[in-house]
């Protein structure tokens, strides 16, 4: 889950990079099409929900920070610079705290693995 947790991190800020470039290109359909890789779907929401299965809050963090993004990309289809920096920033603000609030500790193979397992159950209700 670390690895894949990485990825999304990534993803993430690869997305804030196309913003940026996008917007200094006054290409909106670009700026709207990056936030659109961060924001809000039914899809993002249920990988938050199963990274933070066992992480009482962490769903609320991750759904605010994606819900922030699609503000970027509402900005954008209003051509508003400002509207979109502003968003941007309030974005990254919610990156930053949720960073200051989890961390992933490294652990074994075999800790790793029980620890996924519950968290399976715990997100599909098995016992």
């Amino acid at each position: 889950m670390a690895l894949h947790q990485k990825a999304q991190m990534r993803g993430h800020l690869e997305a804030v990079q196309q913003v940026t470039t996008a917007l200094a290109a006054h290409d909106w359909a670009a700026v709207e099409a990056a936030a659109a890789r961060m924001g809000s779907s039914p899809g993002m929401l249920q990988t938050c929900e199963r990274m933070g299965a066992s992480a009482e809050g962490f769903l609320e963090q991750a759904a605010d920070f994606h819900r922030r993004a699609d503000a970027i990309g509402a900005a954008a289809r209003a051509h508003d610079p400002a509207a979109t920096l502003t968003a941007l920033g309030d974005t990254l603000s919610a990156c930053t705290s949720c960073h200051q609030t989890w961390r992933q500790e490294v652990v074994t193979a075999e800790v790793y693995e029980a620890a996924a397992q519950a968290a399976q159950r715990a997100w599909s209700g098995e016992p």
